[in-house]
């Protein structure tokens, strides 16, 4: 027989109070906090998953920021090339600034004797040049659009030069550099080398060219001439011609090596120091590496990389360089559009140079003065390269159209992943607030239950009847 005491029984009802008020507590934090579990000693295993899938979601959270920055800039970059190709297309699809204008029965603008028409001409095409570069100097939030990489600098700079033409540059280097077209030769190392004559030559005296040294292998040896440069004219004259030892011609295959003429079956060619000097084709050894480093480095800008991680996976490889296909290629340089460097021809690819070109020609007609033959066939002629050059940009447009459509499929499916790792968050940490606020209640319940038995078996002291 087990004998019930007051002390045993208020010790019972105490520790039953105490869990009662416990067990509320614990329902009313899960009711308002919304979690199953609010520390990793709760529940370890589930706490680990959790962590896994917050790490989840905030990587794909931030993937979603840089897609969506990115895409935004697309669709301003689009916007801006759709107004140049506005005025680059006409609307029966033939590209050129106002190409019906310039090839069609306006041209005689150029022929009217006033200048008025003429003169209009000319403002047109200055002004279709001034919209390409301030479109394409344009800003998304503090960045340039079409800097490539550097966003922080004016992609697009127009300078006057000295005999009053405009050249546009792309960060600071002119967007014509191209590797000058000069008559090489290998040395006797089986290098190759640029022809270089001697400074103090009088190339326009008849015989008085410099004389080549030759080695027995019939090859051109170093020597000490000073830093002049021919290019490569074609003209088979031999009035005046680079001589070998023996004093005959020099002559040269279309690689500008020296060959044998009575063994070589292909095109002979000779360099005419002449036509060098009237077409005005002699440069300086330094100049010609000056054009050869900035052609070179406006092909480096044309491809410039900026690599965005938007969820493809961000990549390396063995040798520690990223995986294009893992990336996003955020840059966009503007010379990727408008053209760079030169032509088999000699002339720009750029749509802005060759608008000038076309500028400077119909300013050349002076007034009450006609279109020659030689000026028409010449303005014709770069029209003909300004539709090559629009064809061009035409193609790069689609291809940015293409590329913000990749960023708008990446972006729905960033969203997606965003949303399936949300729901497995929740499934994981948040309450069942149904089943929360019914826990809750029974507990309060359990609590208020327990403080009524309490009253009803705590007996009455003595200050209860002095009361």
């Amino acid at each position: 027989m087990i004998r019930a005491t007051t002390g045993g029984v208020m010790k019972g009802y105490r520790s039953n109070l105490m869990n009662s008020f416990i067990g509320m507590n614990s329902a009313r934090n899960t009711m308002l906090s919304q979690r199953v579990f609010n520390s990793y000693a709760e529940d370890p295993a589930a706490a680990a998953k959790a962590f896994r899938l917050r790490k989840s979601r905030l990587m794909v959270d931030s993937q979603h920021d840089i897609c969506n920055d990115v895409l935004k800039k697309y669709d301003t970059a689009y916007a801006c090339l759709q107004s140049i190709d506005e005025v680059l297309d006409t609307k029966d699809g033939q590209y050129g600034a106002y190409m019906k204008t310039l090839k069609g029965v306006t041209l005689s603008w150029l022929n009217d004797p006033t200048g008025d028409a003429r003169e209009q001409l000319s403002k047109v095409l200055d002004q279709t040049s001034d919209l390409i570069t301030q479109t394409m100097n344009q800003k998304y939030g503090d960045n340039f659009i079409f800097a490539g990489a550097d966003g922080h600098n004016v992609p697009f700079e127009v300078k006057t030069m000295e005999d009053g033409t405009k050249k546009l540059f792309y960060r600071g280097i002119s967007v014509d550099a191209a590797v000058p077209d000069v008559m090489t030769f290998k040395d006797n190392n089986g290098d190759t080398q640029l022809l270089e004559v001697n400074a103090g030559t009088n190339l326009m005296s008849q015989g008085g060219g410099s004389y080549i040294k030759m080695d027995t292998s019939a090859l051109i040896k170093q020597s000490d001439f000073d830093d002049i440069i021919i290019n490569d004219p074609t003209a088979q004259q031999p009035n005046i011609l680079y001589k070998d030892a023996a004093g005959a011609p020099l002559c040269f295959n279309e690689k500008g090596e020296v060959v044998d003429p009575a063994t070589y079956t292909g095109d002979i060619y000779y360099l005419n120091m002449d036509k060098a000097q009237a077409d005005g084709l002699v440069m300086t050894t330094k100049d010609y590496d000056t054009a050869c480093k900035d052609a070179e480095k406006l092909k480096y800008l044309a491809n410039e990389k900026n690599y965005v991680d938007i969820g493809l996976g961000f990549k390396e490889d063995e040798n520690g360089n990223l995986l294009d296909s893992s990336g996003f290629n955020a840059a966009l340089p503007g010379i990727s559009f408008l053209g760079y460097g030169v032509d088999e021809d000699g002339d720009p690819k750029n749509i802005y140079s060759i608008v000038q070109r076309l500028t400077e020609i119909s300013d050349s007609v002076p007034e009450g003065g006609k279109w020659t033959d030689d000026v028409y066939d010449e303005f014709d002629r770069l029209v003909g390269k300004l539709e090559t050059a629009c064809s061009s940009f035409k193609t790069e447009f689609t291809n940015l159209a293409a590329g913000t459509t990749k960023l708008d499929n990446q972006e729905q499916l960033l969203v997606d992943n965003f949303d399936n790792l949300q729901e497995q968050y929740a499934a994981l940490e948040d309450v069942d607030m149904v089943d929360s606020i019914t826990s809750f209640i029974w507990a309060e319940y359990c609590y208020n239950a327990a403080l009524k038995v309490g009253n009803s078996i705590l007996s009455e002291s003595l200050m209860d009847y002095l009361n």
